[in-house]
């Protein structure tokens, strides 16, 4: 019977999700890591005939993690076991992958449930509601955010656009957040799926 060790969660989708897996489980084959995109130390690991062993799944994880268009999703990883919890953040830290990326120490069964119990649609936003950036209504329409500590509000594009000017980074969207009032952080990520209705 095969030991589940880890599992990454945070998808924009569930398509994403399975392109994630495909391009991670075949990492010689995926576009994502093609020859040129794959730093010269991991080609080796890579492109080896032993793609079944651990060595080989963790560091195709942690180059994954480091490629478009996954480095910007706001993903999760859970370890079952505190000493692959510890040789993964290690990994993570060589490979730099983004820091917006959370490696936890956790049963993986219930970061299942977590995963199902913490989606935090905001629903509609309430008439007269405003975005504090440019001042015009908040519609259904419009996809926006608010703040879970200060009740801002935002239109999801005055906060990316604001974030976007104040970066050095030349990225399209932002990986993280803070809110424009009270400074909280967050994922870029988290604020999309809060405005996302679940299915």
């Amino acid at each position: 019977m095969l030991e589940m060790l880890l599992i990454v969660h945070g998808f924009p989708s569930k398509a994403a999700a399975l392109q994630f897996e495909w391009a991670w489980q075949n990492p010689h084959m995926s576009r994502h890591s093609s020859f040129d995109a794959v730093p010269f130390a991991d080609k080796r690991a890579l492109y080896a005939s032993s793609q079944k062993r651990l060595e080989t799944k963790l560091v195709a994880l942690c180059v994954m993690l480091t490629l478009p268009p996954f480095k910007f999703w706001p993903l999760e990883i859970a370890c079952e076991s505190s000493q692959l919890h510890l040789d993964v953040q290690g990994r993570a830290l060589r490979h730099n992958v983004p820091k917006h990326v959370v490696i936890a120490n956790s049963e993986i069964a219930r970061t299942f449930e977590q995963a199902t119990s913490n989606v935090s649609y905001l629903g509609l936003p309430a008439e007269g509601d405003t975005c504090g950036l440019c001042s015009e209504a908040l519609t259904e329409s419009r996809p926006w955010g608010a703040c879970g500590a200060c009740n801002a509000t935002w239109h999801l594009s005055c906060l990316a656009n604001r974030l976007s000017r104040d970066s050095s980074s030349h990225s399209l969207l932002p990986t993280t957040a803070s809110c424009f009032q009270c400074q909280l952080q967050f994922s870029w990520g988290q604020a999309v799926r809060a405005f996302t209705l679940p299915k």
